[in-house]
């Protein structure tokens, strides 16, 4: 062949083919893609009347949307066709088994949707009832296209066996360990811990799973057949575990006014009370065959009887001054395994339940979760973090040493052993995040990035033609939201992303569009640093006492509005410190000096929150919150003259207060709820507008299943938009500054996306938001000797 020439089929080429490049596997993911995609279509994604019509197809156009032809295709199966379809190769998938992976995914939940049972063999009858009278229904993904799909999975399946390297392969050689998914779920709002436990006989596992919209306990066969729910209520019920004989689950709930453990049986009923417990962080560890559940509380381990309801402390380690990060105790009730850090060393330990001298396994050089006992009482299983991902360790008995099981690209938090010592249980998430914007006028949704990394929190360049936000690889169950990269990108061309920090998140423009403004974790403390948007001159302004972002899990919404901001002029910027001990209001300039406490708080009790500038650069708004006597939490709204540093109460609540922004002139907005709990889900929200001089109140609009944590004032302070969770789909909505009637904008169907921290276009024409979809795995490693 000649350097250049184009060889092949035109209508199935890549990008770099079309041009005569040089080409690598990803070529092929593409090829394979544009076929998966005509199976489903019916026609291919690139078309024209020549060659060479083809080809430019192929370098310029984006094929039409499968939802054209197929309008109920799976979404998690149009978005794997679309990555792999991406002109840069850089932001498809990178290898063929990842891309199996997620295809595998989309079968089984396919699989599980066209198996027969009762609904649909009554559903098959109405559809031949409405047949009969001259209606026919569409079915909602064709046998024909569920076939090519299995399809194109096997085949792909056969390529990862044959082309991929024996290297490949190393670890399944060296260790009998195998890995086999139990079940997944699609993940509802605030849903993050996911934790089961093995039968005795180890061929079924209860777990928490929110997939029937509450916290409710599941039971399913670790090898096949579908899940089945055992408790069917709104109460919050989580970490089952089994009774001796297999027959009854143990679980932690609160119902009504009683916090405890609470049994049922394993086929349902009504769930009847063991022992009350105080503190929603218990967790249960195992029902003995001696009638006992061991529970773990305030880093200690206890027992309750069954048969009386006594709790009994079995541990102390408190007076030894010993303060565990987690801690289990073995199967035969006589030890315990504990995990302790200390100077940056995660230590595994060993002890005689009633005291004695530690045995210290191991150190290990960072951060380790969940320990768990082998049944001979000798090794212990934990998760430790590896390159940024948990991974699944073992013990070695009689040695400092322990051997790594677990290799995946996601996170493996070890939550149980089988009895017999041969499998073990770990829980995962799948995850992905892409930013997109809205037109509002025209209703238009349009993608800003859909790489294989989860991008998220955007912000808008003051002129509105570039956005900033922060991009992270295997975003798996939120704990790396701030271990990524921060990238901008032209929203009015079709430039790829310019990454401008390879490490840092919560990215915010200067008023000039010169700077940006982030955050970055080095070693254990948080900086806030600027860059210029060439990428030039990044530097840290301060270094110590910068609070952490704090936010919810699914969907990633921060709980404040802003965690630092821009001075309209750009020569300031005020964030909160506990440098002193005490939380304060900072300022400092935008070249690092002349760093300045506003506020004079003293009190450890009192947290401060949110500085906003007021448009003309003379005050900041911020809120505090603090703890009574009696227990309950006081919200208060303050403002602070930035030279003069006085500061003034205007006013204060009970009830939880989130300060929005500035509104109109010398007035501020504030969302409200009732209590000061802190969670994800959907809510009632107050709108409140605040005078500034008087502290007057007045409510603007009270929204029901609405996100606290994702609401935005326009930038002109007309225009409220708002996330909220409606017939089961996340929607985006506004109302006016004035009040009113609130108006939906999006039209999301899809049950399993979720909206993630709006933000407005400076001209108040657009909105970006983020598009979030999460599933909770739990899987298991296998013949394990």
């Amino acid at each position: 062949t000649t350097p250049g020439m184009i060889l092949g089929t035109p209508q199935y080429m890549s990008p770099e083919q079309a041009r005569g490049q040089n080409i690598d596997l990803r070529t092929d993911i593409f090829s394979f893609a544009v076929v998966l995609y005509e199976m489903i279509a019916g026609q291919p994604p690139f078309s024209g009347a020549t060659k060479m019509d083809i080809i430019g197809s192929i370098l310029k156009d984006e094929p039409a949307p499968l939802t054209d032809y197929v309008p109920e295709i799976p979404h998690d199966l149009e978005h794997i066709i679309v990555k792999s379809l991406r002109k840069d190769r850089e932001y498809r998938y990178q290898n063929i088994k990842d891309l199996l992976i997620d295809l595998n995914d989309v079968k089984d939940n396919i699989g599980s949707d066209t198996k027969p049972n009762q609904q649909t063999i009554s559903a098959n009858a109405a559809t031949t009832a409405q047949t009969t009278s001259g209606t026919v229904n569409q079915p909602r993904f064709s046998l024909v296209q569920f076939a090519a799909f299995l399809f194109a999975a096997g085949l792909i399946s056969v390529i990862v066996w044959w082309f991929l390297p024996a290297q490949k392969f190393k670890n399944q050689v060296d260790t009998p360990v195998k890995t086999s998914e139990v079940v997944n779920w699609a993940s509802s709002p605030g849903e993050s811990e996911i934790v089961g436990s093995f039968s005795p006989d180890g061929k079924m596992v209860a777990f928490t799973s929110t997939k029937s919209g509450t916290k409710n306990i599941w039971i399913k066969q670790t090898t096949s057949g579908e899940s089945f729910q055992v408790t069917k209520d709104d109460f919050n019920n989580k970490n089952p575990i089994w009774s001796p004989n297999g027959e009854e689950l143990a679980f932690y709930s609160t119902r009504g006014n009683e916090s405890g453990i609470w049994r049922i049986p394993i086929l349902g009923g009504t769930p009847k009370l063991i022992a009350v417990i105080e503190g929603a962080s218990s967790l249960l560890r195992f029902w003995s065959k001696s009638n006992q559940i061991y529970f773990e509380a305030k880093k200690e381990i206890f027992a309750v009887d069954i048969a009386s309801g006594q709790i009994k402390q079995m541990t102390d380690l408190k007076s030894k001054s010993i303060s565990p990060m987690t801690i289990n105790i073995s199967p035969n009730e006589s030890r315990i395994a504990y995990v302790t850090v200390e100077d940056k060393i995660w230590y595994v330990w060993t002890n005689e339940i009633n005291g004695g001298q530690p045995l210290k396994l191991f150190g290990f050089p960072s951060e380790i979760k969940n320990v768990f006992w082998h049944p001979d009482g000798n090794r212990v299983f934990f998760s430790a973090l590896v390159d940024g991902t948990f991974q699944i360790f073992v013990s070695e008995p009689g040695v400092n040493q322990s051997k790594q099981l677990s290799f995946g690209e996601r996170d493996s938090l070890v939550v149980d052993i089988s009895s017999d010592g041969g499998k073990i249980l770990f829980s995962s998430a799948k995850e992905e995040s892409d930013i997109w914007g809205l037109k509002i006028n025209e209703s238009k949704e349009f993608a800003i990035s859909s790489d294989i990394n989860s991008e998220l929190w955007a912000s808008v360049a003051p002129d509105g033609k570039s956005i900033a936000y922060q991009s992270i690889k295997n975003l798996s169950q939120g704990n790396k939201l701030f271990y990524g990269a921060i990238f901008t990108k032209s929203l009015e061309t079709e430039q790829q992303p310019f990454q401008l920090a390879s490490d840092g998140f919560l990215p915010v423009w200067s008023p000039d569009g010169k700077k940006i403004a982030f955050m970055r974790v080095v070693g254990e403390s948080y900086q806030l640093e600027t860059v210029e948007t060439t990428g030039n001159g990044q530097k840290p302004i301060v270094t110590d006492g910068i609070e952490s972002v704090n936010y919810t899990v699914f969907p990633y919404n921060r709980l404040q509005t802003s965690d630092f901001s821009w001075s309209p002029d750009g020569s300031r910027i005020a964030y909160v410190s506990d440098r002193n001990g005490f939380n304060n209001i900072w300022t400092i300039t935008a070249d690092g000096t002349n760093n300045l406490q506003l506020t004079e708080n003293q009190d450890s009790n009192l947290i401060l929150n949110c500085p906003i500038w007021a448009a003309d650069g003379k005050q900041i708004a911020f809120t505090s919150k603090t703890n009574g006597s009696d227990g309950k939490a006081t919200f208060s709204l303050w403002l602070i003259d930035a030279e003069t540093k006085i500061s003034r109460q205007v006013t204060q609540k009970r009830s939880f207060l989130r300060l929005i922004g500035w509104a109109k002139e010398g007035e501020l907005l504030l969302a409200s709820i009732e209590g000061s709990s802190i969670s994800a889900l959907p809510t009632e929200v107050s709108l409140l507008v605040v005078e500034a001089k008087t502290g007057t109140i007045r409510e603007l609009t009270r929204q029901k299943d609405t996100y606290l944590y994702n609401i935005k004032l326009s930038a002109d302070a007309r225009k409220i938009a708002f996330a909220a969770r409606r017939d089961g789909k996340d929607n985006i909505w506004i109302i006016s500054s004035n009040g009113g009637e609130a108006k939906q904008i999006t039209s999301n169907n899809d049950p399993k996306l979720y909206f993630s921290s709006l933000e407005w276009s400076p001209n108040n024409n657009s909105i970006f938001f983020g598009k979030q979809t999460r599933y909770s795995l739990l899987s298991m490693l296998t013949n394990f000797k």
